[in-house]
């Protein structure tokens, strides 16, 4: 009898202590939770002001997520990077996000599977800062699409 008592308080223990980590590691989603999200002015000109939507944006639906790990292009998520659909926006691409609370430009440089068509995720090491976005209407302008190709640039000719 004091053995099943003593197995079932070591079950117990393990579940609890399991319960604690996906707690913290849900809620802080980080170690670097109280860092600030990079987020940098628009550039002057065809951007806008921030008042008016920026000349040719379109409307996408963004979420926030904090979790961590690695990108569709192999780099560790991080503030500054987004995740899109690679047919509506190709990866390495520069965005421009508009939006009351978390306006800047972003790369994006992952892919999701509940995104499709006009969807972004923007990544956020906050927790709360997450909840607190929740699902919005955004206005997305395409800086730079894909990585930069250096193939493009004329190279000397060997003879």
């Amino acid at each position: 009898m004091n053995r099943r008592r003593l197995g079932l308080a070591r079950s117990a223990a393990i579940v609890v202590g399991f319960a604690c980590i996906i707690h913290v590691t849900h809620r802080e989603c980080s170690t670097n939770a109280d860092r600030p999200v990079r987020e940098m002015a628009p550039p002057a000109g065809p951007i806008g002001d921030g008042t008016q939507p920026a000349k040719g944006s379109e409307e996408f639906h963004a979420t926030a997520y904090c979790l961590t790990g690695l990108t569709t292009t192999g780099v560790p998520a991080a503030p500054g990077y987004a995740a899109a659909d690679p047919e509506v926006i190709p990866l390495g691409s520069v965005i421009y996000v508009e939006t009351p609370l978390r306006s800047g430009i972003y790369q994006v440089m992952d892919t999701g599977e509940l995104i499709r068509g006009k969807i972004i995720d923007i990544f956020i090491p906050s927790y709360e800062a997450c909840k607190e976005f929740g699902r919005r209407l955004v206005k997305v302008k395409v800086l730079r699409y894909g990585f930069d190709d250096d193939s493009s640039e004329t190279k000397p000719s060997e003879d």
